[in-house]
């Protein structure tokens, strides 16, 4: 939930990793192992969960999707950005520049540019193999606020009752955040990508694990425990965008030995005011259901060493002509406690989710989240949706990545 202005930008990692590196005669890293043995299980846990390898099973069941390669070039120059712009270690060269450059051509040329695909009409929602830069910079950093500000005008002509109380204000307000915080990762063309991606905390932690992982794979970093090593895949991901999609309709579901047993609401932050209607709940939950047992339990059973136990998120769209749900997959996710449970809990509720109860169980929010008027206070001053003036936002963190990029070109040149 928390964007990248509220991040802790924290060089902790690389003065400890500095201070623990040492190698050897063959020019071997040798450093505390459990940094490295932590990612490799981790990519073994993962592995079948980047989008890649579930996309090519269910494609027809998910957003239209494009690949772009990133080497592990171009992933330590996204890195050595981010590093250098947000913390005081300075490691972007001028090949690196020349590396993003390069994927800006690329993303403009094979995406936005494409006449073969509806990016530019429909726009895009941006991502990377594991996971989406969502808590990342926008281009246009007043997008969350207009969007806010607008859906929160609509709800209270909607739902007037609900604005005379401060916990329902608070709620009100934090739905109007979430669907701004949603429609404003619409990207439609390749400026805004990239700023995503290059501000991105979450990013960045991610593609430093996979370049672990490849030290390793390299024999750059000795495998004494003989981890089992995978392959480098990593993309950046360009969906399709659906603006029929509302994030109060997206559910988290859990399949455990290739059986559906729990249905969550994905965004449990949020009480939405038609999912207390117990009706729509049950028919959500029936079309949830049918949905999995139709549609995705037959592409996945084939492989159950790989996708017998999974979580997995389903959006569904209200179809005007039927009065019924369309259902379209997320993304897919490692059924781990690394994965969010959501309204579950992966100890208390262990039953129901490896399939021990009777039946399929379905929760939404029905409470006001705990202690939301602080949380939401806090999301609007940081995001600056609180119609207060914020000398911050001006800070060079938040210029365009492409400024700071000639900054350093014009230093480089000195």
């Amino acid at each position: 939930m928390g964007q990248k202005e509220s991040s802790i930008r924290d060089d902790s990692f690389n003065s400890e990793s500095e201070s623990n590196v040492k190698t050897d005669s063959n020019n071997t890293i040798k450093t505390a192992r459990g940094r490295y043995d932590d990612q490799l299980l981790k990519r073994c846990e993962n592995v079948h969960f980047d989008v890649e390898p579930w996309y090519k099973i269910i494609q027809s069941e998910t957003f239209y999707t494009e690949f772009i390669s990133i080497s592990p070039s171009i992933a330590q120059a996204f890195v050595n950005f981010y590093q250098t712009r947000y913390s005081s270690t300075k490691l972007l060269n001028i090949n690196d520049i020349q590396l993003i450059t390069s994927i800006q051509n690329q993303l403009k040329e094979q995406i936005f540019n494409s006449k073969t695909n509806k990016f530019q009409s429909n726009g895009t929602f941006i991502r990377l193999s594991s996971r989406s830069p969502k808590d990342g910079i926008r281009l246009d950093s007043r997008k969350i606020s207009q969007f806010y500000n607008k859906k929160l005008n609509e709800l209270q002509v909607q739902y007037p009752d609900e604005y005379k109380s401060i916990e329902g204000t608070a709620n009100m307000q934090m739905i109007a955040y979430c669907y701004a915080q949603f429609h404003s990762l619409k990207v439609t063309d390749e400026i805004q990508a990239l700023n995503l991606i290059l501000s991105s905390e979450r990013v960045y932690y991610d593609l430093i694990e996979v370049l672990d992982c490849q030290q390793v794979k390299d024999n750059k970093v000795a495998n004494i425990n003989n981890i089992k090593l995978h392959d480098w895949n990593n993309n950046i991901i360009i969906r399709e965008w659906n603006n029929l999609l509302d994030p109060s309709m997206e559910f988290r579901c859990f399949v455990y030995q290739s059986k559906l047993t729990a249905i969550s609401q994905y965004d449990y932050y949020c009480k939405y005011y038609h999912l207390q209607n117990n009706g729509i709940v049950q028919q959500i939950k029936i079309t949830i259901i049918k949905y999995w047992q139709e549609k995705i339990q037959p592409l996945l059973n084939p492989l159950p060493e790989k996708y017998s136990n999974y979580v997995i998120d389903i959006g569904l769209i209200e179809n005007k002509l039927t009065n019924e749900y369309d259902c379209i997959v997320i993304e897919m996710n490692p059924f781990e406690i690394s994965t969010g449970a959501s309204l579950f809990n992966w100890t208390t509720d262990s039953n129901q989710l490896r399939g021990q109860e009777n039946e399929i169980e379905i929760r939404v929010q029905s409470d006001y989240y705990p202690y939301i008027k602080d949380y939401i206070e806090f999301i609007l001053e940081v995001n600056q949706c609180d119609g207060k003036e914020n000398s911050s936002s001006v800070d060079h963190g938040k210029e365009p990545y492409f400024i700071f990029l000639d900054q350093m070109k014009t230093q480089f040149s000195l």
